[in-house]
């Protein structure tokens, strides 16, 4: 290798690696977007909105006999909550669990919080 062509060498070599971080920067981007797809949290909520998860909540509004899983109050089905009795938070593993899940008023759902309800 002559002496004049070490400098074009690095150049090219620097022009790759900046070609490369930006193709990595973009594919980070990419894998966040995916992971994303797959939270918990985002999961349920395509379940939840979805045909069958609309199904399920009309189910399961009729098997609790129209009365919020937690204060035992009559509810509408229309405003009422699919609620985690384990939540997302603590048990994202049980996100789609159908035995995780009860139908809530708002207020009692949205108070629970973070707290366990069986």
């Amino acid at each position: 290798m002559s002496d004049s062509s070490l400098p074009e060498l690095v150049q090219t070599l620097f022009k790759s690696t900046k070609k490369t971080d930006k193709i990595l920067a973009s594919l980070k981007k990419i894998t966040e977007r995916i992971d994303g797809w797959y939270e918990p949290r985002a999961e349920f909520e395509r379940w939840r909105d979805s045909v069958e998860g609309k199904a399920w909540k009309c189910q399961k509004f009729k098997a609790q006999k129209g009365l919020c899983a937690i204060c035992k109050e009559a509810i509408e089905l229309k405003g009422s909550h699919i609620a985690h009795r384990k939540p997302i938070s603590l048990h994202p593993e049980l996100a789609l669990s159908i035995e995780n899940l009860q139908i809530a008023c708002p207020d009692c759902n949205i108070s629970k919080g973070s707290a366990i309800h069986t």
